[in-house]
């Protein structure tokens, strides 16, 4: 009867220390995301996970938009599409910022993609991705929501790339 008293004993204090360390009254830290550390909540937009240099993209007024764009498509064999089409590398730009991070994820893929922004002055910026999964700035995938128009955008610059259609035809 004792052992019973002792285990009803401790399972009540285990529970009072959980809803204690949840409790509503008590200050929540807010930790932000660093490149030596990961975010503390999901949910977040991408930029939250990104570095400093992709941030810098992601905060370039229209007028300021990058000349080129590259998806790199890199499965069993390696492919690029390439785009200038300003309205397409807009929307692009607007699909990122408009992406949010649901969870990290546990699985990782061997296919890569990835975006590569092109400025008129040379300078690149670069964002990939493990199939659909970020790779984010502390160097884990996660898994994305709300990147339906991202890839939509991604796929089309491969269809319209004259290399693939000389492929296809």
């Amino acid at each position: 009867m004792k052992k019973r008293g002792a285990a009803a004993l401790l399972a009540a204090i285990c529970l009072l220390a959980g809803c204690a360390a949840s409790d509503p009254a008590l200050p929540a830290e807010t930790p932000t995301p660093t490149e030596t550390s990961s975010p503390a909540y999901q949910g977040d937009s991408l930029f939250a996970y990104c570095t400093e240099r992709q941030r810098e993209l992601l905060e370039l007024p229209h007028e300021e938009l990058p000349v080129e764009l590259i998806f790199h498509h890199w499965t069993e064999t390696a492919a690029d599409y390439e785009t200038r089409d300003e309205t397409v590398i807009a929307g692009v730009l607007q699909a990122l910022r408009d992406v949010s991070v649901e969870s990290e994820s546990p699985i990782v893929s061997t296919d890569t993609r990835g975006l590569t922004f092109v400025t008129a002055q040379g300078d690149t910026y670069s964002f990939w991705f493990d199939k659909r999964r970020f790779e984010g700035v502390d160097g884990r995938c996660y898994v994305l929501s709300e990147d339906e128009k991202l890839w939509e955008l991604a796929w089309g610059i491969r269809t319209t790339d004259p290399e693939y259609q000389d492929l296809m035809r």
